[in-house]
């Protein structure tokens, strides 16, 4: 596979990962309390399945 065929993952940016969110509401908890944060895992990006990049036909 050459490099001229591959592109920065659009949708990771090349990172290779998304990256997990943590987010809480008073409106779910009734508090501001840490512990009741939502949080998301990190994700491999499914579009280039961690790479990095995708390649280009």
């Amino acid at each position: 596979m050459s490099q001229e065929n591959q592109k920065t993952c659009p949708t990771c940016m090349g990172n290779k990962i998304i990256p997990g969110v943590c987010e809480s509401s008073q409106e779910w908890t009734g508090s501001t309390n840490e512990d009741d944060m939502q949080c998301t895992p990190d994700e491999k990006c499914p579009t280039c399945d961690g790479a990095g990049f995708v390649v280009e036909d």
